[in-house]
């Protein structure tokens, strides 16, 4: 089969979570198909690496416009209406780099994307096209009606936006107006696909009830090297919690600043010398916003994660997010106990009490984790009944078949239509 892949994720090096799912799927179509991928631009560096491991695949790139939005990109937003510089607060900074304040499914945010799209298309060889990522969808206009296609959901826009809107002190009507607007464009948008593949059970629900055809819809995870860790069997603690994400992803910022914000002063009273080690890239400016608070190391970039993960307890405080979180899956093969909020334990097999623990609020949080600190029996039934998630569904021969299948059903539902 011949695959014409477009992505906003250039899939090298791999650093995150969205990385390495984008580079295993990739990795795992290559081995018997024909994939032609379309990102956006990287290194010269990056991209040399990248064709070393990857020679059998096509890979094209596009440029991005000076200015457009990404998640995690500082906006001047209050600079421009006021015409003059100052210091944003944090709390404007942190409002500004929300996809309710940045996102717009209209504007054409790309140099020469159509030109590099069109220019494979007229090619006239491939037999399906999958583009990835609501901000890439609107190219569904500018493929051939009779050439399958297929639509790859990371994270519903206008879910993750009203959940940003429930965060902030004022809600706004304004803001009811940007996020009912765009759930009616993502519809559209995602419903002229032949199929449109979602990362969670939860997500397709969602899209169900929203009105995407029942018959679109498709759930295949993102894969993940999906082997056990040696380290922390059995678990034994060091007083150390673990943060896994980097701050350009806002739902990792504002998940550290509502943890540390609500819960981690009254965690450090329970738990005397407790750590807080934050690993992935955090900017200068993100890190002094929490420089007040006591035994927190930004740890950066970690090429070794067994170096952090040793007798670490992971949180995961997200309250805004849609899709499959990857470092909860991370921790699991690392024998990490779990602590979440059901945000970021949505759409994945964990279920609290049984294999970790999830809580929402500050109070049931600080518990939590005060629990999990200090028992070493609920630390090892918890990372013992995690493990045998594992190779349930996200390893990439697994998800590398429901992805095949799914493009097989595409393929004899467009030669129904002809």
């Amino acid at each position: 089969m011949n695959i014409l892949l477009v992505t906003l994720v250039f899939p090298y090096p791999i650093n995150d979570g969205g990385k390495s799912g984008t580079f295993r799927m990739v990795d795992s179509l290559r081995e018997n198909h024909s994939v032609t991928l379309i990102v956006p631009e990287s290194t010269d560096l990056h991209r040399n690496e990248l064709k070393k491991l990857w020679p059998d695949v096509n890979i094209k790139t596009f440029r991005q416009l000076p200015g457009a939005p990404k998640d995690g990109a500082m906006m001047s937003f209050l600079k421009k209406i006021t015409g003059r510089k100052r210091t944003l607060t944090q709390e404007e900074v942190m409002e500004q780099e929300m996809q309710l304040n940045s996102s717009n499914l209209i504007n054409y945010y790309f140099d020469d994307l159509l030109d590099v799209f069109q220019s494979e298309i007229l090619l006239g060889i491939f037999d399906l096209v999958q583009i990835d990522f609501i901000d890439l969808a609107p190219l569904v206009h500018f493929i051939p009606k009779e050439i399958p296609k297929i639509f790859v959901h990371h994270e519903l826009r206008y879910k993750r936006m009203a959940l940003e809107k429930a965060t902030l002190p004022e809600q706004k009507a304004a803001h009811d107006w940007k996020i009912q607007n765009t759930k009616i464009l993502e519809i559209g948008l995602i419903n002229r696909f032949d199929k449109v593949v979602c990362l969670t059970e939860t997500d397709k629900q969602i899209l169900l009830e929203d009105g995407v055809a029942k018959e679109k819809l498709e759930v295949s995870p993102l894969p993940m090297v999906m082997f056990e860790h040696e380290i922390n069997q059995p678990f034994t603690s060091e007083n150390r919690l673990l943060f896994l994400g980097p701050d350009q992803h806002y739902p990792n910022l504002d998940g550290i600043d509502w943890f540390l914000s609500n819960c981690w002063s009254e965690i450090q009273r329970l738990n005397p010398g407790v750590r807080l080690s934050i690993v992935g890239r955090w900017s200068p400016e993100k890190r002094k916003w929490f420089e007040e608070y006591s035994n927190i190391t930004f740890e950066g970039f970690v090429p070794d994660l067994e170096t952090v993960m040793k007798g670490s307890v992971m949180i995961v405080p997200l309250r805004i997010g849609s899709g499959m979180r990857m470092k909860i899956l991370e921790g699991v093969s690392y024998h990490v106990p779990v602590v979440s909020t059901s945000v970021g334990a949505e759409g994945l097999p964990m279920v609290n009490d049984v294999n970790c623990k999830i809580a929402d609020s500050a109070e049931d949080f600080i518990v939590a984790t005060h629990q999990v600190l200090n028992n070493p029996e609920l630390q090892n039934t918890f990372t013992e009944r995690a493990s045998r998630i594992l190779n349930e569904d996200y390893s990439s021969p697994e998800c590398g078949k429901k992805r095949e299948s799914i493009y097989r059903r595409a393929l004899l539902g467009a030669a129904t239509k002809l």
